[in-house]
């Protein structure tokens, strides 16, 4: 962020500076007083837990030049020094001062978002080191996908960024609007629409509807420029160009061009002859731009379409299918490249434990898919130990049947956590019975680390026989099940 007045803050983000001093500058905006805040502005935020309007003192004894506050009466009585900005709310205040600083220090970066029901981060991933490979790109990262950390990113920037991409997360109407407004993005990725957050949005049409808010700016664009959309052409409610068309003319987005990767005959971007094992995907894309042979170091059919995501986005900006490819290839085979995937796969015990590390989230159709691949890799024992899906509303208890269901296809034994998975044990036993097979046994947990020691004591037994174990590790993020994943690789590192 380049040096800015006090005025040209307060202006941002249409709030009233107090003070006698509009010609100071700041060089940043910082919301935690315990990091750097010297010739920032410190701006209080307020959650459920905390308000940062209780930590202006400290910031402005550590060198803060001003603070952004919400509290009229406090700020009006010198409470937060005199250099207070006054404005409605500091949240929006964050995302109006982080669009300013876009729209002044950014005027030729170019910008695309990526948001869906699953696959956001890779997607985001593979799309950034696609086009690394030929602009100077910067990137959200690790989970800056939301209403702080977005602007936060937005605002740490560096200055010859010439293409920015945004992953957007979602959890009810309005969210990517908020999230948009700051980045202003003229082209999208829409990953698939699930059934992530049916509690507060009731139905997958409003969910869909609800993502569709990333095509606001489309109405921005100059009139012969498109708004370009990308799209899962396999997801059901995706492959309806015209209904999409709709949604976004009810955005004001009435110039737009809709690009479709997937399987399916019609989609633009086409994986044919897909191979998915244990080291990778393999598969055949056919598209306007010719053939290309995909060859990456990634597990899991899903990267068949993160990855074709990718390359159409790649395409957007001039990058050829077959350099998308390369520039991809060397990300994934790099540390920083694995690591920077949410799921990760780390050998334990000489080799002998295969951990497939999925914690940050889980739903009805990412669990399926992961515990798909975790299925594919080699050894003895097939194990998961799962938590929670959250945040799916009346259907919960059917989606958690579903996937104990789908498990017993892949595992010899599930371990869960939390009261929804124990519904995961019910669809399990139920289907291990139906096949005929005798029950392995699924467990269930109050606890990560009750479920801890039961995967150990099992593991353990396992590879005192001589066995081999690939074991999942997934659920929602608020179920904490990365503790397992620690836990393992500590004692068996």
């Amino acid at each position: 962020m380049k040096r800015t007045t006090l005025k040209q803050l307060a202006a941002f983000c249409g709030g009233e500076y107090l003070g006698s001093h509009p010609r100071l500058t700041v060089d940043a905006v910082v919301t935690d007083s315990r990091k750097a805040v010297k010739g920032g502005a410190f701006l209080a935020l307020k959650g459920e837990n905390f308000d940062g309007h209780a930590f202006v003192g400290k910031a402005l004894a550590g060198g803060a030049v001003c603070a952004v506050v919400d509290d009229a009466d406090g700020a009006r009585a010198g409470k937060y020094g005199d250099n207070a900005i006054l404005v409605k709310d500091t949240l929006a205040a964050y995302a109006d001062i982080a669009a300013g600083v876009m729209a002044r220090d950014f005027p030729k970066t170019r910008r695309i978002a990526v948001t869906g029901s699953v696959g956001k981060t890779s997607t985001k991933e593979l799309t950034h080191a696609v086009l690394a490979s030929a602009f100077r790109a910067e990137k959200t990262a690790a989970n800056h996908n939301n209403e702080v950390g977005l602007p936060q990113t937005v605002l740490a920037l560096p200055l010859d960024t010439e293409i920015f991409v945004a992953e957007m997360g979602m959890r009810g109407f309005g969210q990517i609007q908020y999230l948009e407004h700051i980045v202003h993005p003229e082209a999208a990725i829409i990953t698939t629409i699930g059934n992530a957050h049916l509690e507060l949005l009731g139905s997958r049409e409003n969910i869909l509807k609800a993502k569709m808010e990333v095509c606001l700016g489309g109405a921005r664009l100059p009139a012969d420029k498109p708004f370009r959309l990308i799209v899962n052409g396999d997801c059901d409610l995706l492959k309806d160009r015209a209904k999409l068309r709709e949604i976004a003319a009810g955005y004001g987005c009435k110039n737009i061009e809709i690009i479709t990767f997937g399987q399916d005959a019609a989609c633009d971007y086409r994986a044919t002859e897909v191979i998915s094992g244990e080291h990778g995907i393999n598969y055949l894309l056919v598209s306007r731009e010719g053939n290309c042979h995909v060859d990456l170091p990634l597990p899991g059919e899903h990267n068949v379409y993160n990855s074709m995501a990718a390359i159409a986005a790649g395409a957007l900006f001039g990058i050829a299918p077959e350099d998308a490819v390369v520039a991809m290839r060397a990300y994934a085979e790099t540390n920083s490249g694995v690591n920077s995937l949410r799921q990760r796969t780390v050998k334990l015990a000489g080799g002998r434990i295969t951990l497939m590390d999925d914690a940050y989230n889980a739903g009805p159709e990412s669990m399926p898919a992961s515990l798909k691949v975790m299925a594919g890799f080699t050894a003895d024992k097939h194990i998961a130990a799962l938590g929670d899906m959250v945040e799916l509303g009346p259907k919960s208890p059917e989606f958690h049947l579903e996937v104990g269901r789908i498990a017993a296809g892949y595992c010899d034994r599930i371990f869960t956590v939390g009261e929804k998975a124990k519904a995961y044990v019910t669809g399990f036993d139920a289907a291990v019975k139906t096949r005929g097979k005798a029950v392995k046994c699924a467990e269930s947990f109050d606890t990560t680390d009750d479920a801890y020691e039961a995967v150990k004591a099992y593991i353990d037994r396992e590879l005192a026989a001589g066995h081999t174990v690939a074991i999942l590790v997934k659920g929602s993020h608020i179920m904490h099940m990365g503790h397992i994943s620690a836990r393992l690789e500590e004692d068996y590192k």
